[in-house]
């Protein structure tokens, strides 16, 4: 899988967590939004609190990460990283009731092993091709000139 492809993929997932962590935060307190708004509009915006911190931090940073390492091996460790914990908090939003203190509803399960498992597979792609990609020791010695 294509370094720039990854780096490309996570640029849109980190920032968009970060802007949807930020607009949840707005939408909690001003509180005439909830009632004026479409039932997507509170499903994306309607998180609780300490679930938005969640997404502003891993948005934050995420970005932060690609910004100061901008190499390949950052960007598939973050995906893989990121992977392994969205697919377990949407094992552990649908198998208990609000997981870590955070109101998980169907809604914020359903991306959470939407966004998980897909980042962890590009993750895995990415290091797949990665480690493919490197050069591998040769076995013969190099032979000294006489």
């Amino acid at each position: 899988m294509s370094p720039g492809l990854v780096r490309g993929y996570l640029y849109v997932l980190m920032g968009g967590l970060f802007l949807q962590g930020v607009g949840s935060l707005l939408f909690r307190t001003v509180s005439s939004l909830p009632a004026h708004s479409p039932l997507l509009v509170r499903g994306v915006f309607g998180i609780d609190f300490w679930h938005s911190w969640v997404h502003i931090l891993w948005g934050a940073a995420g970005l932060a990460l690609l910004i100061a390492r901008p190499g390949a091996e950052v960007a598939t460790r973050l995906a893989l990283v990121f992977g392994v914990f969205y697919t377990t908090l949407g094992v552990l939003g649908v198998g208990l009731h609000h997981p870590f203190g955070l109101q998980l509803g169907n809604f914020e399960n359903s991306f959470h092993l939407t966004a998980g498992p897909l980042t962890l597979l590009i993750g895995a792609l990415a290091a797949r091709s990665g480690s493919a990609a490197q050069p591998r020791p040769s076995s013969s010695s190099s032979s000294s000139s006489s």
